[in-house]
């Protein structure tokens, strides 16, 4: 055991040195709404590995609760790893400096820099939070356009895939995880974003029985139908059992040569969502080299 692990141990869990401390685990909490999963996987065996032979090797961020402890800023990961390598406490930067909106956007930068693999429920709350705070600090003033294109220069996406993040936020938690599972594509996800939570529950239901989610073409249908106020269980069962309408042979043609070519383990929704997401990554590189 080296003397870091040690004196992560010792009885002694407070050791001030300015704004560096050691915080007991018992007195830190989750950030509340925080985000980003953390999740038992091989990543974190490999981290805990890591935390019993070297110690947490880089501190958290923390700042302190107004009900006592301390609320995570940036460094869940590494305190789970801690409790599960057996550590009492754990080194820590006290931030007393911020407030609630500057710490909901410390939370969410220091993560967002730190994971550059995340779901798209993570991406999605995690934007959605960002526009939030940003908003509350009066950042936005023209109805979130200034915030999202705040996101998007921070993040590198384009203010409408910020927006289109934002949107998964409206889903439902069944629908969210689909998502993240790869089982829903983002464009028709977006889509039923904009469905309320009745038709939410029909697609999900569809899904457990069927395996199948719509495509993009059945949930535009669904939200024209539902603006009309005329989608019935009946007419959405109708969308889901109708093949996609409106594409001429060609456009077809190019859709399965470039799906047997390219992505041969995508259905044809996710190749028109993939080629989407290509020709905005091309169109904001030019946007730059301008």
């Amino acid at each position: 055991m080296n003397d870091h692990t040690k004196t992560a141990n010792a009885p002694q869990t407070r050791q001030d040195a300015g704004e560096s401390m050691l915080v007991a685990l018992d007195e830190l909490h989750a950030f509340p709404g925080h985000p980003f999963k953390v999740m038992r996987d091989a990543a974190m065996e490999e981290l805990v590995q890591s935390v019993r032979a070297n110690g947490v090797l880089s501190r958290i961020i923390v700042r302190p609760r107004r009900a006592g402890g301390y609320e995570i800023i940036a460094g869940h990961r590494r305190t789970e790893a801690a409790r599960l390598a057996g550590l009492t406490a754990i080194p820590a930067e006290v931030r007393r400096d911020l407030d609630d909106d500057a710490a909901v956007i410390a939370m969410i930068e220091t993560n967002l820099k730190q994971r550059p693999r995340l779901l798209p429920s993570e991406r999605a709350l995690a934007y959605r939070m960002m526009r939030d705070a940003l908003a509350h600090q009066g950042v936005s003033a023209e109805g979130g356009r200034h915030t999202r294109e705040e996101i998007a220069d921070k993040y590198g996406e384009s203010p409408r895939q910020v927006a289109r993040f934002i949107r998964l936020t409206a889903l439902n938690r069944p629908l969210l995880e689909l998502v993240d599972r790869g089982k829903l594509q983002m464009g028709a996800a977006v889509e039923i974003s904009y469905l309320d939570t009745e038709t939410q529950c029909w697609i999900m239901d569809n899904f457990e029985a069927t395996g199948e989610a719509p495509a993009i073409a059945q949930a535009r249908e669904m939200r024209r139908v539902y603006g009309e106020g005329a989608l019935t269980q009946e007419v959405f069962t109708e969308i889901m059992l109708r093949e996609e309408r409106g594409k001429t042979g060609g456009e077809k043609d190019f859709i399965r040569r470039m799906r047997e070519e390219y992505f041969p383990n995508m259905t044809t929704g996710d190749v028109m969502e993939k080629l989407r997401e290509l020709a905005e990554t091309w169109q904001r590189r030019q946007n730059l080299n301008l």
